[in-house]
């Protein structure tokens, strides 16, 4: 039954983040993650056109290179394999989709890992599958899975990892021990920063079963087995590109870019009214309620999920830079699922006996949940950044950016410092869900721009008015549908033909994951006599 589950899981999990899939194409990072495989497929190479970040240098061949690992470019093998065997006039459909495609492909995988964790701890199979559903649409899971970031991939490998941590700890045996090299290997390719939590979680399963001794030789060979690919490939690529299998392209931005208080990052990370992870994925607020409970009955995931991502964040607390430009707080989207473990054990809890106070609480964070992401999904996030970036200056100054950390870009500003992007983690009236409800609003009633700042959520604090209107009319619905209602409609008839194949998926998925939770029936009496 679980297997049965775990596939209708991710049918619908996929179908509906293709549905609501993105029209946007690869921005910022993710387009040079794109770039580079766009490189490798049409031009057998892998220097790619621009330089990210923007002030690095040449190569001695004058050549720029991704700063990214090359699993996170090869993922777009597939779309771009895809794309290549779409007619031309359907190339401006074609680019958006696939280009989206190995993100929905990683969030539904994230799903179904995140499934096989709550059966791992052996919650109910109907706890575990409303878990599962708030994970899928009621956190960032979903927006990830929207865009072309590699968060989700990171995500749905650092999920993994702690699901065969787990399994590994309840039985060490050598396919156990290959299937979390597997995970080691593939979150290490994702993102190299993910190195030191990825040792301290195999040093802690080691300590845990340091009673086998020699027993451990074997299971750690084929760990190492499987992970090694992983790490071969990732160094050859870094050796192809900056000409040592160390080098990533990104050692002389480590002075620049570190060094932030690390109690002040991870305030921002949890607790911060712009960023926070709670904000961005409301469900895991329910969590907290849980967490005695999680300690007492499930300390070993406890243990893998400190042991695997404590290190990351503290890593990532002394980066002066707060991962924006994005949906919520990017740098925690890796630890959503297995935060919201928690989640299924107060779910499991609470189902026997659903009061109607449960009821409620339960039905206000799923709503919450799901219309956060609703509106990441909705608005490409940039567009109320680069507002939030106009009235600031309008109407608290233009900072002084002659020390920042970024080059200034041609427009004065430095997207990502401190000094352009403060008031997104910090400043109220910048709150970044709220902009985005008022943004939505605005654009589905065809507001004009000075219609809309008149109702801006600034205007809490100040009656001036501000000048919007250059960002503000970039803004545009985010929805793949409006690729062939508006942008291309030449591709209306494939585009109509998609929309069917998605809700179709959608219904056959929906359809499966019920049959999947019916119980089976009962056996037929034996014969009398």
């Amino acid at each position: 039954m679980d297997g049965r589950l775990a596939r209708a899981i991710f049918v619908t999990t996929l179908a509906v983040y293709l549905l609501t899939s993105g029209r946007e194409p690869p921005w910022s990072d993710a387009n040079i993650q794109y770039m580079a495989a766009e490189s490798m497929v049409r031009r057998g190479a892998v220097d790619i056109p621009k330089p990210w970040p923007d002030d690095m240098p040449k190569d001695a061949e004058g050549k720029w290179y991704s700063t990214y690992p090359l699993l996170t470019s090869v993922v777009h093998f597939p779309g771009l394999a895809l794309l290549a065997i779409a007619p031309q006039q359907a190339k401006g459909l074609a680019k958006p989709l696939t280009s989206h495609l190995a993100c929905s492909l990683f969030g539904a995988l994230a799903c179904v890992l995140f499934f096989q964790l709550c059966r791992q701890r052996r919650l109910s199979l109907r706890a575990s599958s409303l878990a599962t559903a708030i994970v899928a649409f009621g956190t960032t899971t979903w927006v990830y899975a929207h865009y072309s970031y590699s968060e989700i991939a990171q995500t749905a490998a650092f999920t993994g990892l702690v699901l065969w941590w787990l399994r590994t700890d309840d039985d060490p045996t050598n396919r156990s021990a290959r299937w979390l090299g597997l995970y080691a290997g593939f979150l290490f390719a994702t993102k190299y920063i993910y190195a030191p939590g990825i040792a301290v979680a195999l040093l802690v399963l080691a300590w845990r079963h340091r009673a086998r001794k020699r027993g451990l030789i074997p299971l750690a060979l084929h760990a190492a087995a499987l992970a090694a690919p992983f790490v071969i490939a990732s160094m050859v690529f870094n050796y192809l590109c900056f000409g040592s299998p160390l080098a990533t392209g990104y050692a002389e931005y480590f002075d620049k870019y570190w060094g932030e208080n690390p109690m002040t990052r991870l305030w921002a990370m949890f607790l911060s009214p712009g960023k926070s992870i709670f904000l961005y994925s409301p469900p895991l607020v329910l969590g907290i309620a849980a967490l005695p409970r999680m300690w007492r009955e499930h300390r070993a995931a406890c243990v893998a999920i400190l042991a695997a991502g404590a290190p990351v964040l503290l890593v990532y607390s002394r980066y002066k830079l707060n991962g924006d430009w994005a949906w919520g707080y990017r740098f925690t989207v890796f630890l959503v699922p297995a935060l919201a473990l928690s989640v299924g054990v107060l779910v499991d809890r609470w189902l026997p006996a659903l009061t109607r106070l449960r009821k409620a609480v339960l039905a206000l964070a799923i709503a919450a949940g799901v219309a956060v992401q609703l509106l990441g999904c909705a608005i490409y996030w940039d567009h109320f950044t680069r507002i939030s970036q106009d009235v600031r200056i309008a109407w608290l100054g233009s900072p002084n950016r002659s020390g920042a950390i970024i080059p200034q870009r041609a427009d004065g500003r430095c997207d990502g410092c401190f000094e352009d992007v403060h008031q997104l983690e910090w400043l109220p009236p910048f709150q970044p869900i709220v902009g985005q409800a008022w943004l939505l609003r605005s654009i589905a009633t065809d507001a004009s721009a000075e219609e809309a700042e008149a109702n801006a959520p600034w205007h809490r604090y100040t009656s001036a008015t501000f000048p919007i209107k250059s960002s503000y009319d970039r803004a545009r619905l985010d929805w793949w549908g409006m690729l062939w209602i508006k942008d291309h409609p030449q591709t209306r008839t494939l585009g109509i033909a998609l929309l069917v194949l998605f809700l179709g998926g959608t219904v056959a998925g929906v359809s499966l994951w019920r049959r999947a939770l019916r119980p089976p029936p009962p056996a037929d009496p034996p014969p009398a006599g």
